[in-house]
């Protein structure tokens, strides 16, 4: 029971920071959530934001899918990578902003493959990121 109620804090707080993430860069502040994915980054996945960024798809799936993140963890990772995605493109930030859109939408594959559960939102985020990453490419 105490280890479930650390995964449901611990939950709690990562929700929280995507949703501060939200606020910063719709108030015009899309560095301090940047910093704040940083620090967020660095505490879960021992990386910085930048280094993520840089790090092939197929490195970093690997590291989430050995790390066995719970269904919930993935939904919240792939929401923080989709805001940080965000916040680097409000700062002109495309190369990097392009990375984290690709890694939000493999997160997602992989949550779906995990959750077996439908998810009519989970497949319009899904469809967004395909028409987002499509538009860099074109």
């Amino acid at each position: 029971m105490p280890q479930e109620d650390y995964l449901l804090k611990y939950l709690e707080k990562l929700s929280r920071v995507v949703a501060a993430m939200l606020g910063f860069r719709d108030k015009g502040f899309p560095e301090d959530a940047l910093r704040l994915a940083d620090e967020t980054y660095k505490e879960l996945l021992d990386f910085n934001s930048e280094e993520l960024a840089v790090m092939p798809v197929e490195k970093f799936i690997d590291i989430i899918l050995k790390a066995g993140y719970s269904s919930n963890h993935l939904e919240i990772l792939s929401q923080l990578a989709y805001e940080t995605a965000n916040s680097f493109e409000a700062t002109a930030n495309k190369e990097f902003a392009y990375s984290f859109f690709l890694k939000s939408l493999h997160l997602y594959y992989i949550l779906n493959e995990k959750d077996k559960t439908f998810s009519f939102e989970r497949e319009m985020i899904i469809s967004k990121l395909k028409e987002i990453i499509n538009s860099y490419n074109n």
